[in-house]
C-alpha cells in the first residue's frame, strides 16, 4: 500500500494539490475517515470471497463468479490495465524524487530518466526472482519508514504543532469546508488505500488463505486508516491549520522534517529517501498483484496464454513481469522524448513542473479512478455473489457503503475535471470498451473451475501453489 509514499505525494492532492485545485483543505483527517469507511465495506466483501476463492486474480475472479465470465474479463481487464498504468507511474516518480535528493544531498545533477529505468530494472528482476523475496524486500522498505514517520508525526502532535497552538478538532468537522471539495478529497483518500485488496492474489502461496487472507485485507485496511489519520492532523496542526500553506508546499513531509521548527536539513534529506524506498516498496506490491493477477486471467483464457506461463527456474509469471517492465520503459522514454508529453506550465509565469509530473499526475487519475470504478462494481455484484453465503444484514451495510463511497470518489474524478485530467474519463471509456470487445473474442473458465484445476496441481507449480 505504500504508506510513505501516499502520506508524501497523495496526501497534498486530498488537501487540495491537484489539477482541480479542490481539495478536503483543514478536514483532511475527515476526508480520510470517509475514505477509509468506504473501502473496509468493500474490504470486507472481499474478505468473504478470499474465504471462498483461494486464486491469484482475486478482484477478477469475485467478479466473474458473481456476475459471469465475460464482466469478469471486463472486470479484469479494467483492473490489470489501470494497475499497471500506477505501476508505471511509480517510476517516474521514482526518478524525479532521486534526482531531487541527488541535487539537495549531493550536488549532483542526475538526469531522472535513466534513474527511472534503473528502477524498472531492479522490480522486474525482484518479481522474476520470486515472490517470497518480494514481499519480504516490500515490508523491510515499508516498516522502517512507516516507524520514522509516524515518530515524527507524533513529536508535532505533542508538540502542539505550529507554534504550539494545541489540538484542535476543527479538522474532524466535515463542515469546515465545502460538501464538493470534501468529495475530492475522498477520492484522493481512496488512492491512499489503494493495494489493500493485494494480498488476495497471493492466496495460492499462502498457507491457510482461508484464515490468513481476510485477516490481511482487514488487519492492513485498519492499521494504515489509523496511521493516516495521525499523520494527516499532524500536518494539519504542523501547518497552523493553513491548508493553502500545506498544499503549496508540494512535499509537506519533507517539508516539515526540513524546517526548523520540527526538523532540519539533513532530516528532510533523510526523510526523501525513506519515501524514495516506500515508493520502491510499492512498485514492488504493484507488480506482484499485477502479474499474478494477469497469470490468473491467462490461466482462465482472459488473456494470451503467454502470460500463464512460469520462468522455468523460480516458477514466477515472468512474461507479466516482462509486461509490466517494457510498459514502464516505453512510459519513462515517451515522457522524455514528448518533454512530460502533457503541458508543464504552473501559475507562475516561467515556472515549470519537472518534465515527469504531469505525465504522472495524469497516469495516478486514470490508475486512481480505475481501480474506484473497481472497487464499485465489487461492491455491487458482491451482494449478489455473497448472497447465500454471508449474514443479509451485514452484506448490505458493507457492499453499499463501498458503492457508494467509490461512486463518489469516481464522480469526484470526472465532474468538472480540468486539462488534462478531463481526459482521463474518456481513456477509461475507451480502455474498457477495448475490453469488452476483447471478452466476446475469449471464452474464459470460472473461478469454480479454475479453483479445483488450482488444487489439483498444488504440488507440481513450484512457487505457485499453496503452500
Amino acid at each position: 500500500m505504500g504508506p510513505v509514499f501516499s502520506v508524501a505525494a497523495l496526501l497534498p492532492l486530498v488537501v487540495g494539490l491537484s489539477a482541480t485545485g479542490r481539495g478536503a483543505g483543514v478536514a483532511t483527517p475527515t476526508a480520510i475517515v470517509i475514505a477509509g469507511v468506504g473501502m473496509c465495506g468493500v474490504g470486507w466483501v472481499i474478505a468473504q470471497y478470499a474465504k471462498r476463492i483461494h486464486l491469484c486474480g482475486s478482484l477478477y475472479e469475485y467478479v466473474s463468479d458473481s456476475a459471469g465470465t465475460r464482466i469478469g474479463v471486463i472486470a479484469g481487464w479494467l483492473y490489470y490495465g489501470a494497475m499497471m498504468v500506477l505501476g508505471a507511474s511509480t517510476f517516474l516518480v521514482l526518478g524525479g524524487l532521486t534526482q531531487t535528493w541527488f541535487k539537495s544531498a549531493m550536488s549532483l545533477d542526475v538526469p531522472w530518466w535513466p534513474l527511472a529505468l534503473g528502477y524498472a530494472a531492479v522490480v522486474v528482476m525482484i518479481l522474476v526472482v520470486g515472490v517470497h523475496v518480494s514481499i519480504r524486500a516490500q515490508l523491510i522498505l515499508a516498516l522502517v519508514t512507516i516507524v520514522v514517520v509516524l515518530v515524527f508525526s507524533l513529536f508535532i502532535i505533542f508538540r502542539g504543532g505550529h507554534n504550539g497552538e494545541g489540538l484542535p478538532a476543527e479538522p474532524f468537522n466535515p463542515f469546515s469546508v465545502g460538501h464538493l471539495d470534501l468529495l475530492y478529497g475522498v477520492l484522493y483518500g481512496i488512492n491512499m488505500f489503494i493495494g489493500f485488496e493485494s494480498a488476495a492474489n497471493l492466496a495460492e502461496e499462502t498457507a491457510d488463505p482461508k484464515r490468513h487472507v481476510p485477516r490481511a485485507v482487514m488487519f492492513s485496511l485498519t492499521i494504515v486508516g489509523v496511521y493516516y489519520v495521525i499523520v494527516a492532523y499532524a500536518q494539519d496542526i504542523g501547518f497552523g491549520l493553513d491548508a493553502e500553506a500545506w498544499k503549496n508546499s508540494v512535499f509537506p513531509l519533507e517539508a516539515l522534517a526540513s524546517g526548523k521548527e520540527f526538523g532540519s536539513v539533513g532530516f528532510g534529506n533523510f526523510m526523501a529517501v525513506l519515501i524514495i524506498l516506500d515508493i520502491l516498496a510499492v512498485a514492488i506490491g504493484v507488480g506482484v498483484a499485477s502479474t499474478r493477477g494477469m497469470l490468473s486471467m491467462a490461466r482462465s483464457g482472459g488473456l494470451p496464454s503467454k502470460l500463464a506461463e512460469l520462468h522455468h527456474r523460480f516458477r514466477t509469471p515472468v512474461w507479466g513481469a516482462a509486461l509490466l517492465g517494457v510498459v514502464s520503459c516505453v512510459t519513462i522514454i515517451g515522457v522524455r522524448l514528448g518533454d512530460g508529453i502533457f503541458s508543464r506550465q504552473t501559475s507562475e509565469p516561467g515556472v515549470l513542473q519537472p518534465q515527469w509530473s504531469p505525465a504522472f499526475g495524469w497516469m495516478a487519475g486514470f490508475g486512481g479512478t480505475g481501480l474506484a470504478l473497481m472497487y464499485l462494481v465489487v461492491g455491487a455484484v458482491g451482494v449478489k455473489g455473497l448472497w447465500r453465503h454471508v449474514s443479509h444484514t451485514k452484506l448490505l451495510i458493507a457492499g453499499s457503503v463501498g458503492a457508494l463511497v467509490s461512486a463518489g470518489a469516481v464522480f469526484g474524478a470526472v465532474y468538472q475535471a480540468p486539462s488534462p485530467l478531463d481526459t482521463v474519463p474518456w481513456a477509461l471509456l475507451a480502455w474498457v470498451a477495448l475490453g469488452a470487445v476483447w471478452s466476446f473474442a475469449v471464452r474464459g473458465r470460472s473461478p469454480r473451475q479454475q479453483d479445483a484445476e488450482a488444487d489439483q496441481s498444488a504440488h507440481g507449480t513450484g512457487e505457485v501453489t499453496a503452500r
